[in-house]
């Protein structure tokens, strides 16, 4: 079949449905409303002024997002005219809604924060050129967010796109085909997108979010005697780890970073250093996550920040964050970092009694200490905790723990032993940091190997025979 008549076909299926859509009538399309709570979910990760939606139909996910969020502004493109009819006749403020075609976006390049595209793809013949199109105009750093119908088993899907799709086509379908993992992974290699995730969510939804790179926004103008060594290691990681096509975290300001030094990682990036980072990593965000929930408009204080770019994966449009480094630190990271609301730079020893000057204290605050406090002695860390709790007066701490056996070999540790640091402090249980400052309790502790078991072998060994002695993750609570 022709790539005009598949269109053909496409328009003439939903210019039928398109008064039925949204109702009872409306059959098949009704599976479509199982998509909207998770393309809110994803929304929700980051904050974003422009959308465009890619074969919107009636416009029932722009209505749910005006709803919520009416100061954005939103886009709608479908090919179908009678769909954009319907659409517009719900008068939306702020919506522009277009008849055009998905696989030539009719936008000016980087106009949009995020492109979603919910059971609309498999309908385009020319599916490249969308995501080309996509890349296209999206923004530096702004994400794709797919939903559409999956199958995990190749031979599944094979007969579903030479078998069952050729036949519905002869009833009026205008499918094309459905995409494994594999295939979206190609299509957006090739568009210059990074795939960030692809999972297939109840019995054959496709829920993927690819992103379009950073890198050349801006010129850094760092060199390697401005980086201290230690900040090199999860840098590294985070970069090499961002570049993979099945990462599991992504650091656009990582790869952004690595790249302009233009050194070899090799001695930064072991492998248990680099699966103990991205471990910790998704530890620390999912743990964000669960607090931003609980407290939307908290205060965040993340001390010792070095390079790290949390705000940017767990930012929920409230939160208050705050970088907390050596001035020399927040120099160099005023160098690599765009100013953006909510988010501020603060130089200041922790070792001094006024680096908590200029954070406000009148929320529920979130302490950030990763990869800090083994770089202490535990006559400090009891300083820095008692600052904390004398500034702040109700919050959490979440801190990387680390067992004195690590702390006393250094030269053994596969990366950091490559660097002039030293490890000074590590603990056996949580509940020793209590006794440093009893105004803290602790809530749990997570060994890192809890998340690197899921990956490899030695992370599942690690997790039965040497669990405590790893670095780990505690959450702490402080109350007046």
């Amino acid at each position: 079949m022709t790539d005009k008549k598949y269109k053909e076909i496409s328009v003439g299926e939903f210019t039928k449905a398109a008064e039925v859509y949204e109702t009872d009538k409306g059959g098949v399309y009704k599976m479509c409303k199982k998509d909207y709570p998770d393309v809110l979910a994803e929304l929700e990760k980051e904050p974003f002024t422009d959308l465009l939606d890619c074969g919107c139909g009636p416009a029932p996910m722009l209505t749910l997002l005006h709803e919520k969020y009416p100061e954005k502004h939103y886009t709608g493109i479908d090919l179908t005219p009678k769909m954009i009819e319907v659409a517009k006749g719900k008068n939306m403020e702020g919506v522009e809604l277009v008849v055009g075609d998905c696989e030539n976006l009719p936008f000016a390049p980087e106009s949009f924060d995020v492109v979603i595209c919910c059971e609309s793809f498999h309908h385009y013949p020319n599916v490249q050129d969308f995501f080309d199109s996509v890349y296209r105009v999206l923004r530096p750093g702004g994400r794709l967010i797919l939903r559409d119908m999956t199958m995990d088993n190749g031979a599944v899907r094979w007969f579903c796109n030479h078998v069952e799709i050729p036949i519905f086509n002869l009833f009026g379908k205008g499918d094309v085909r459905i995409y494994g993992k594999e295939d979206v992974n190609r299509l957006c290699n090739r568009a210059g997108l990074v795939m960030e995730s692809f999972e297939r969510r109840g019995f054959c939804r496709l829920h993927s979010v690819a992103r379009k790179p950073v890198k050349g926004r801006q010129k850094l103008n760092i060199e390697l005697g401005d980086v201290q060594e230690t900040a090199l290691i999860p840098l590294a990681i985070k970069a090499n780890e961002s570049k993979r096509a099945n990462h599991r975290i992504y650091d656009a300001k990582a790869i952004e970073i690595i790249d302009s030094l233009k050194i070899d990682t090799e001695k930064y990036d072991r492998f248990m250093s680099h699966e103990g980072v991205v471990a910790r990593t998704i530890l620390f965000d999912n743990e964000m996550k669960k607090a931003l929930k609980k407290y939307p408009n908290a205060i965040v204080v993340n001390i010792g920040c070095g390079f790290d770019d949390r705000f940017s994966r767990v930012d929920n449009g409230q939160v208050l964050w705050y970088n907390v480094d050596l001035p020399d630190s927040i120099a160099i990271r005023r160098k690599c970092f765009e100013e953006r609301p909510r988010e501020f730079l603060i130089e200041g020893d922790l070792l001094s009694e006024n680096w908590t000057n200029g954070i406000p204290n009148d929320r529920v605050t979130i302490v950030i200490a990763e990869g800090l406090f083994m770089y202490f002695t535990g006559e400090q860390v009891k300083q820095i905790l008692t600052r904390i709790s004398g500034h702040f007066h109700k919050g959490y701490l979440l801190a990387e723990l680390m067992h004195p056996f690590a702390a006393k070999n250094t030269e053994k540790h596969d990366t950091v032993k490559n660097t002039n640091a030293v490890f000074q402090w590590g603990i056996e249980d949580g509940h020793e940091l209590e006794e440093l400052c009893d105004d803290f309790q602790l809530l749990r502790e997570t060994s890192f190997f809890e998340e690197m078991k899921k990956y490899t072998l030695a992370g599942k060994i690690g997790n039965v025979f040497f669990k405590k002695f790893n670095d780990r993750l505690a959450v702490y609570r402080f109350w007046e």
